[in-house]
């Protein structure tokens, strides 16, 4: 079983300034990747993670240039390329025409297969307002999801909570780009609980896939039932989540007999824990 974990985060600084801090080194991260663990019964590794900047560094009054929030995660994804595969975190009112090169640069070389979008950190509203009426969030954004479209890869939408991250304003962006594979996080649940709307906005988009860090097995059975095991990502979003408890959670919604889990074949938790991200990315 091959396991790609959708959602980490590593950073040298001593205080990440979202509360997670101390540093969280790359080495601690493939400590934690390589814990000891079971799955389906065998040892079982957590092979890659998409590694992304913490969150910390990218906040809207942070100093950094967009270069300078991503130096430690480049290095990492160079020195390690066998197992993490690089994370953006793109605060939108960053995007210019030399990041956008950038970011091309990360995807095409520096072996990057994933955007980010956090509306609560960076306080943005998904785009509500159609192409034509061209104003607001959606001038805002529009150029990032081209860019994902261009170089084809997924947005990863942080959701949770009040008042800018509802899984439902993700409905307006995975209508108006089809073609971009859209995979809402923490399945609705981080701050608090949406999980219902995200289920809902999967429901309406096949390109549209749930991630599942933060949920709990009853949140995950409800996933599999809304929209099949196809399309949930696996996520651990370590630190300051443990991986193995977050795998513990897939497995027991899948695995277990009901009425504890849902008794999905073993093939499903493949997809879910390592499948259907590969596939995404590209791997």
């Amino acid at each position: 079983m091959v396991i790609i974990d959708a959602l980490t985060h590593v950073s040298t600084e001593p205080d990440d300034a979202v509360g997670w801090g101390p540093s969280f080194l790359a080495e601690d991260l493939l400590a934690q990747m390589d814990a000891d663990r079971k799955v389906l019964g065998q040892p079982a590794r957590i092979d890659k993670a998409v590694v992304f900047p913490a969150l910390g560094v990218t906040l809207p009054t942070s100093t950094l240039s967009f270069d300078e929030q991503h130096r430690y995660t480049v290095a990492s994804v160079a020195k390690h390329p066998d197992r993490l595969i690089g994370g953006i975190v793109m605060h939108p009112r960053l995007w210019n025409d030399d990041v956008a090169a950038t970011v091309g640069k990360m995807v095409r070389e520096q072996g990057f297969r994933m955007l980010y979008l956090n509306p609560s950190l960076h306080k943005f509203w998904l785009p509500i307002k159609t192409p034509s009426e061209g104003a607001g969030s959606r001038r805002l954004l529009d150029p990032i999801f081209e860019a994902a479209r261009h170089l084809r890869i997924p947005v990863l939408i942080h959701t949770g909570e009040q008042p800018y991250a509802l899984p439902a304003t993700v409905d307006f962006v995975a209508g108006a780009f089809p073609d971009v594979p859209i995979i809402i996080a923490h399945l609705g649940t981080q701050g608090e609980l949406f999980t219902i709307e995200a289920l809902l906005v999967a429901e309406r988009h096949d390109n549209v896939y749930l991630e599942t860090s933060w949920a709990m097995p009853h949140m995950i059975i409800e996933a599999a039932h809304t929209v099949g095991a196809d399309r949930l990502i696996f996520g651990s979003n370590c630190p300051p989540l443990e991986p193995t408890q977050q795998i513990m959670n897939v497995e027991e919604a899948l695995v277990f007999d009901p009425p504890i889990g849902m008794g999905a074949p073993a093939d499903d938790v493949r997809k879910v824990l390592g499948g259907n991200l590969a596939r995404l990315l590209g791997l």
